[in-house]
């Protein structure tokens, strides 16, 4: 197998294949069971020992990169260069889907058969006890986030048709300016941004939300920071009333902790990621709601690590079939325009014969 990549380690792909952070771009080349990664003196001995991936200096290559004639760009002479070098020229090539359009068409239109591949590192399911452990440390500090959120809905006030603390209108905006301070704190960092919405916000699943949060109606938390040094992601979401909830919004939240509850208790190494939706849906649907354009609207859930959303995923149509190490969020709601939305995000470690909850959080759905 030959396989080829050319990103920084900001490149999911890139960061997996190295084991480390702050990279800029290079190249990566996987050749009869070597890993060679082309960096400058600026960065060479960043890669970690123990990864299998050997160093090499790019420099050694840009004399004859330079002295070529090809009107192109020198990133795209210095891969033509790895090409001869390495008699890659008419072998079968793997790269990334995102691979640079412009690298790829000059390389092709001098001999390169380029195969886009995705996903490219699907070994990347399958998180490594080091992966796990970083995964849960990311956990731990999105945790502390909501905490953050619980003790300042639980320290404010209810008047009207608003909630105030510390004498302030609270709003989303503030909720999120907290909890983010506490995941700086942590070395975490809301690169995607996070989704604190409150009344009908909360019927649009991934609406960011703004404005003042809402009291006897529902907030949905949906946090997913990555971490500074692994560059792992956390995805955790709950829902919260500040004041008492509508009896409609009670049984919804019911409805999803159970559907939950089923799914995870269908979740073991072998089983189809449709089956494990099907189980969400089916309990949705026994306690009288909807599947499908109202109701539980979206998939179950996603693989969760260097991405945000990686494989495997859970849906009605998917194909995958989960496996030992996989970690997974599982993550039902509902949605009503009238009512308000729920969702309940947990993460889970797929094993052998069940699996672990890494978020391990409470569920509480009402703040007085």
């Amino acid at each position: 197998m030959l396989r080829l990549i050319y990103a920084n380690t900001l490149d999911s792909d890139a960061h997996y294949a190295v084991k480390t952070a702050n990279i800029s771009s290079f190249f990566y080349l996987e050749k009869n069971k070597q890993k060679l990664a082309f960096l400058d003196r600026r960065e060479f001995g960043l890669i970690p020992k123990g990864t299998g991936v050997k160093s090499i200096l790019v420099e050694k290559f840009l004399a004859s990169a330079k002295k070529l004639k090809f009107q192109t760009s020198g990133r795209n002479k210095l891969a033509y260069v790895i090409f001869k070098e390495y008699r890659l020229f008419g072998k079968k090539v793997e790269v990334p889907a995102h691979f640079p359009l412009d690298m790829a068409d000059f390389l092709r239109k001098n001999g390169a058969k380029l195969v886009p591949t995705y996903p490219f590192f699907p070994e990347r399911a399958i998180k490594s006890k080091p992966e796990i452990g970083f995964i849960k440390e990311s956990l731990k500090h999105t945790r502390g986030a909501f905490g953050i959120i619980e003790k300042i809905l639980a320290n404010s006030k209810i008047k009207g048709s608003r909630i105030y603390y510390e004498n302030k209108m609270l709003t989303s905006e503030y909720l999120k300016q907290e909890a983010e301070k506490a995941l700086i704190e942590k070395g975490m960092f809301d690169l995607l941004g996070m989704i604190i919405s409150t009344g009908e916000q909360t019927t649009t699943p991934h609406h960011d939300g703004t404005g003042p949060i809402l009291p006897h109606r529902p907030i949905v938390c949906d946090i997913f920071p990555r971490h500074r040094k692994s560059g792992y992601y956390a995805d955790m979401t709950r829902t919260y009333v500040k004041g008492k909830p509508d009896s409609k919004l009670e049984k919804m939240h019911v409805a999803v902790f159970k559907a939950q509850r089923a799914a995870t208790s269908k979740i073991r190494a072998g089983i189809s990621a449709a089956e494990v939706y099907q189980a969400a849906a089916d309990s949705i649907l026994r306690s009288g709601f909807d599947v499908g354009e109202t109701g539980f609207l979206h998939g179950l859930g996603h693989g969760v690590g260097l991405d945000i959303h990686e494989a495997p995923s859970l849906k009605a149509t998917s194909k995958d079939i989960l496996e030992a190490g996989n970690i997974i969020t599982v993550e039902p709601g509902l949605y009503y325009p009238e009512i308000g939305g729920i969702r309940i995000e947990d993460m889970v470690l797929v094993t052998k014969k069940s699996c672990q909850n890494l978020t391990n959080y409470p569920k509480k759905l009402v703040i007085p």
